[in-house]
């Protein structure tokens, strides 16, 4: 956001305040260094993580001119469904499956857990957003709720949080109790464990698990201390550590994740990979499907879509399989001519199917946002006991992720644990919890605004009145979320081009049961918090609160009722759009086995077809519907013999699957152009921002390879003191931390702020990477903002200069490498923990 609109919105809103601007100023300069590291992370893993680049492995676009006039089956959409069918559907060698995906294939960064907020709002995002409300999302800009949806090879399984929830017993029973026969728990449960590989240990004997699956279960890698102290609390309020995705649900859990080895496994890693060499299954990637085509016999018989620039029909002989998603599945119904009439003719589309259900019967996960905690880190030797952005982006934890495969680069800040409860709503004795926690070992305020504020699109008045006063002090926070809603939203064409994103109503909050739940979730959270396993580090509120309920008592009805309605929290969650259920149902828009009422060869497989939403994340439960789909499809068409329009003498002549082009190989044998890529990923950064041209990737090599191998033989010696620590003048109210400058190790030592002319502050060296191999200027690569204490007066001459101070006091320009008394010290901070290093 531009400074003139931060100025013209307070203006129009009678904010006097410059914490806004403070707030917008820090994150712009935050944002390229950030980039900056991602760029040094992502030549890391070129380096030394092959397993990550998995290049040989990775899926190959096919070809355009080369893809078949006809296949067997077109799947649209390469996601979280459409990636199992593909696989499902290619195991059979007599047919030719083509999968189309709007977007590309997933970057390796998506492979690194703590990465996953970044993903969102970048190129493999469709950064949808809401329509604006008065009664939800207040707090965000224009009222209006970001949802994040997957334009990747794995859909939204490739930059979603990783959990895996099965939901509720009940949910399917309910399920089937609408008319849906083979729909029940006990009748899906061997799709939940077809598709699992359980690694957690003590899971793989479970009658309730499975291993061998192709989709990888494990617990995060690492946790965070304060993690362990909210379960410690959980059980003192008289819940039990289970399993939720077993017999029972209801208690609290560390969370179960879609991650092998550590490392996300999405469905494009998980069925696509796998299958990506069958000669019978091409992939297309940046190819957007515009319609399905529906002869006059209302028969699908193929797509039409568009890929670089070019159009091009293909026909499908068996099915076309829609996998779009809940918001693009109804969408790619609605400009094919079936759905609501008069909403069509509106828009100037001829009805071909008359299904009022399309698009309707939206639901969602929404959560209560904005409760932090902060506590006082028991800690003394400066490590931390809560996910900080500031410790987490260093030379030590990149060391630890490509060298030892280890560290805080493996971990999930948003909900490393979670739990089931139960409101008073709810009857405890149904094990049929209405909430859900997420427990995050981490706080808006301690990434900075960074990742949090930009994937929820909250406004910079509102983050800087909620954190700028306690940036990165230690926090974690807890996410009530409302597990069955009563609410149901729905989904329109904004107009009658592919290209046009619909509009989206989630109308949260317009059953007033909803929010009563929801508030009384977060007195749940209250209850957690008060235990004294959490009261022993002095866990406590964060002291402001959000400007648009500053006038209600804190926690009362009216506060919370305020806070659901201004920090409304979508867990990514839309379903139902393509309802399923019986043909009495005036709603319905597929049957039990996903065919589209009135339109012949034609299946809906994602989570729109779910009726009702189930109890939990709904990942897992939308890969168990792809599985079963594609036993229902090969079972539809097993032994079935008719004529097939696939013989062309074209289709004939591209029978076998294209020798590797020298560019295919190349992907292979040679880097990747980093900076291409991340431009590409990254592509809406604001254009007064722009990425430096002159990033040097050989000069970065040439330094981190030095500097990696080195490590392995440094000796190291705990540091007492807390590196990471940020400092406060005398003329600041706000903590400014700094990042480091150093050449190819980091550095310590003593330097004069320029700001208050203080000479010998101790400087600390140690959380970001060498600017100047990122063609940033020789100094600090993010100059602190300083201001002071009544925000009236910013100080932008603040920038540290291109030398440190030594023990002696005497002063060093950072490319001085003497050694003997002179020498500055070398800080390392590793798993969590801060070392001085002997040279």
């Amino acid at each position: 956001m531009s400074l003139s609109s931060i100025l013209q919105r307070m203006a129009t809103q009678g904010v006097l305040s410059i914490k806004p601007i403070v707030t917008s100023t820090r994150i712009i300069f935050g944002l390229l260094p950030g980039l900056g590291a991602l760029i040094v992370l992502r030549m890391a893993i070129h380096l030394y993580r092959p397993d990550i680049e998995d290049a040989e492995n990775r899926v190959r676009d096919h070809p355009f001119d080369k893809l078949y006039d006809c296949y067997d089956f077109i799947i649209v959409g390469g996601g979280s469904a459409g990636s199992v069918l593909a696989n499902r559907l290619s195991e059979n060698p007599e047919w030719n499956i083509l999968l189309l995906e709007a977007g590309q294939d997933e970057n390796v960064l998506s492979d690194v857990p703590v990465l996953f907020p970044t993903l969102q709002t970048s190129a493999i995002d469709w950064q949808f957003v809401t329509e604006p409300s008065e009664k939800y999302c207040l707090s965000m800009i224009e009222s209006r709720c970001k949802w994040p949806r997957g334009k990747v090879l794995g859909g939204s399984s490739a930059l979603n949080a990783m959990l895996y929830i099965r939901g509720n017993r009940r949910d399917y029973d309910n399920w089937a109790n609408l008319g849906n026969p083979g729909w029940s728990y006990d009748e899906v449960l061997q799709y939940f464990l077809k598709a699992e590989d359980m690694r957690i240990p003590e899971y793989q004997n479970d009658p309730y698990h499975s291993v061998g699956g192709p989709l990888t279960v494990e617990n995060f890698r690492y946790e965070q201390p304060i993690t362990r102290k909210i379960l410690e609390a959980a059980e003192e309020l008289g819940y039990e550590l289970v399993d939720v995705n077993g017999k029972y649900q209801t208690g609290f859990t560390r969370s179960h994740a879609t991650v092998r080895d550590g490392l996300r496994c999405s469905t494009a890693k998980a069925y696509l990979r796998p299958a990506a060499k069958r000669p019978n299954l091409h992939v297309s990637v940046h190819s957007l499907v515009e319609k399905i085509l529906i002869d006059e016999n209302k028969k699908a018989y193929g797509v039409k879509f568009t890929k670089h620039k070019e159009t091009r029909i293909i026909k499908a002989s068996k099915e076309v399989i829609l996998s779009a998603g809940s918001i693009q599945s109804p969408q790619l119904l609605m400009l094919s001519g079936i759905g609501d009439s008069n909403d069509l003719k509106e828009l100037g589309i001829y009805p071909i199917k008359i299904l009022s259900g399309v698009g309707k019967n939206l639901q969602d996960h929404i959560a209560m946002g904005g409760h932090s905690f902060l506590f006082d880190n028991p800690y003394t030797n400066g490590s931390e006991y809560c996910f900080n952005l500031n410790s987490v982006f260093n030379i030590g934890t990149l060391m630890d992720f490509t060298l030892h495969k280890k560290g805080e680069l493996y971990s999930m800040m948003e909900a490393e644990a979670m739990a089931f409860i139960n409101t008073k709503y709810q009857d405890p004795s149904e094990d049929y919890p209405d909430i859900q926690l997420f427990i995050a070992p981490t706080a808006d305020n301690m990434d900075g605004g960074i990742f949090g504020k930009r994937a929820n699109g909250l406004t910079d008045e509102v983050y800087s009145e909620l954190y700028e006063d306690i940036l990165y002090q230690s926090s974690f926070s807890i996410v009530p979320l409302l597990l069955r809603p009563k609410s149901r939203g729905f989904i329109k064409l904004k107009d009658a081009s592919p290209y046009s994103p619909p509009l989206i109503y989630p109308n949260y909050f317009s059953e007033p049961q909803d929010i009563l739940t929801l508030m009384e979730g977060a007195r749940l959270v209250q209850d957690l918090i008060s235990q004294p396993a959490l009261q022993e580090l002095n866990t406590r509120p964060n002291p402001r609160r959000n400007p648009g309920c500053s006038e209600h008592a804190l926690m009362s009805d009216e506060h919370l009722e305020c806070q659901a309605r201004h920090h409304s929290l979508t867990i990514y969650h839309p379903v139902g759009t393509c309802a399923m259920g019986p043909t009495d149902n005036l709603e319905a828009v597929v049957d039990s086995k996903l065919r589209v009422y009135g339109i012949t060869n034609l299946r809906v497989v994602d989570g729109s077809i779910m009726p009702t939403i189930v109890s939990g994340n709904t990942n897992a439960p939308i890969i168990m519907i792809a599985e079963k789909a594609a036993d229902m499809i090969k079972q539809d068409w097993d032994g079935v013999t008719e004529d097939n329009p696939c013989t062309s003498d074209f289709y004939l002549r591209q029978a076998q699957d294209p020798i590797p082009t020298d560019e295919d190989k190349s992907t292979i044998n040679n880097p990747p152009d980093i900076f291409a890529e991340m431009k590409s990923l990254f592509s809406n950064l604001p254009e007064d921002q722009p990425l430096n041209q002159n990033i040097n990737l050989t000069r970065m090599r040439d330094h981190l390879k030095p500097a990696f191998d080195g490590a392995q033989t440094t000796r190291v010696k705990e540091n007492p003191y807390n590196v990471a620590k940020s400092r406060k003048t005398k003329h600041s109210k706000h903590k400014s931390t700094y990042s480091p400058v150093y050449t190819s190790r980091p550095v310590s030592g003593y330097w004069t702020d320029p700001a208050t002319n203080v000479a010998n502050v101790p400087y600390y060296h140690v959380n970001y990477f060498p600017p100047q191999i990122l063609g940033y200027p020789y100094y600090n690569a993010i100059p602190p903002v300083q201001f002071d204490s009544d925000y009236s007066q910013l100080h932008h001459d603040s920038i540290l200069p291109s030398y440190v101070y030594n023990q002696n006091k005497e002063r060093k320009t950072l490319n001085d490498q003497s050694s003997g008394d002179n020498k500055c010290k070398v800080w390392l901070h590793k798993n969590g923990r801060n070392y001085e290093v002997e040279l």
